[in-house]
């Protein structure tokens, strides 16, 4: 089952296992995957939930433009649902960070509502990226702040690419990215863990995820618990420092080309274009980023309509959901119902055997104590016609 993605929201509701849905927390498992482009996160969610219409990329360009989750039922039944989100890297066109953190926070902030927590996230990072750069550092930052301190023990940080470097040379890498670059996750209480593209390493992640106590992260405490807007939590104001260093220096740069066409305009007409061209281009990149920066201060004003739909729409998997699980209670009450009665005639069955044979027991019993009680008379007889011969006296 699917919904079309949320255009205010980015978030996009699918399931792969047929109209399920749960009421409650206790009855399903819901671990948000998260990591830069390109560092496996659709195909570990592929490879899990053997759902081979995940699209997975090939290149440094995003495959996930939505929050999209994805459900199976795991070996115990419970359900499991992982949410697959885009990264933090404007790899998109048309869509910014400032899109993707808001689909993000209305995907948590729904689950808060519906009284869901999170029972882990996995954050995925290449161990085959010879440098830590600073697009993944503003990853892992936007991260490390959405999550909020108290749930780094719900993280379990999970390198991938093992198979494009050497034992040697990817155990050093996974040292220095514990000691440094997730140092303040691992001192937190997350878990550093490897992914070699096998099930059973993927199967390791969720059994671990699945002994951790599930938590509100801390961006949803921000806005529900204490009230603020988007871009005065901790998340918001790392994308609104990186918006306003962008913004300042696209300034910059502009009034840089102006100051060299000004200089060239008496020399050089074809120079004049070229930076006028280059001029266009910089204030066509400097009004996305003011664009960016007055969503950002919107904020989640629509949320509130986002919200609503989302409930529609969860009662609409609740009730599906309900159907499902009387389809299958008849069908398990009959499978029942169909094994006792085949218990019942084969007890039954048994009970006869038994019997006949307990018959035949006596039958032969009685048939030998018969037959050793007239061979005792005939015994008898004998000895009484040996007493009674007649007496001779010598």
């Amino acid at each position: 089952m699917s919904a079309s993605p949320d255009s205010k929201t980015g978030y996009n509701s699918i399931s792969r296992f047929p109209d399920v849905t749960g009421d409650s927390s206790e009855d399903e498992i819901v671990i948000a995957v998260m990591g830069s482009t390109g560092t496996g996160k659709s195909s570990l969610i592929q490879l899990i939930t053997c759902d081979e219409s995940i699209d997975i990329g090939e290149s440094l360009e995003s495959e996930t433009f939505e929050v999209k989750d994805f459900w199976f039922v795991d070996h115990t039944g419970r359900k499991v649902r992982l949410v697959d989100t885009p990264g933090f890297d404007d790899s998109r066109p048309g869509f910014t960070d400032t899109d993707i953190l808001k689909g993000i926070v209305n995907f948590l902030l729904k689950e808060y509502d519906e009284k869901r927590k999170l029972n882990g996230l996995i954050y995925l990072q290449r161990i085959s990226d010879p440098r830590f750069g600073g697009q993944s550092a503003r990853n892992l930052r936007m991260f490390r702040e959405l999550c909020g301190t108290d749930s780094y023990r719900n993280v379990v940080v999970l390198t991938t690419f093992w198979d494009e470097v050497n034992e040697t040379k990817g155990a050093t890498r996974e040292a220095q990215l514990k000691s440094k670059f997730f140092k303040t996750l691992v001192d937190g209480g997350a878990r550093l863990m490897r992914h070699d593209r096998t099930i059973e390493s993927a199967r390791a992640v969720l059994k671990h995820v699945h002994t951790l106590v599930p938590t509100n992260v801390g961006i949803v405490n921000e806005i529900r618990v204490e009230g603020k807007k988007l871009e005065d939590t901790a998340a918001g104001s790392v994308r609104r420092e990186e918006v306003d260093r962008i913004i300042a220096k696209h300034k910059e740069e502009v009034a840089e080309l102006q100051a060299q066409m000004s200089a060239a305009q008496k020399s050089n007409l074809q120079a004049i274009q070229g930076l006028q061209d280059e001029r266009a281009e910089m204030q066509k990149q400097l009004a996305r980023f003011e664009r960016e920066a007055g969503e950002l201060k919107k904020g989640l004003d629509d949320e509130k309509q986002s919200r609503e739909r989302m409930q529609v729409e969860a009662a609409k998997e609740k009730e599906n959901y309900a159907v499902w699980r009387e389809k299958q209670e008849r069908e398990w009450t009959s499978r029942f119902d169909s094994q006792t009665k085949a218990y019942d005639k084969s007890v039954q069955e048994l009970k006869a055997q038994h019997e006949e044979r307990t018959k035949e027991a006596e039958r032969v019993q009685a048939a030998e104590w018969r037959a050793n009680k007239a061979e005792l008379l005939l015994e008898i007889e004998r000895n009484r016609d040996h007493d009674s011969g007649p007496c001779i006296i010598m």
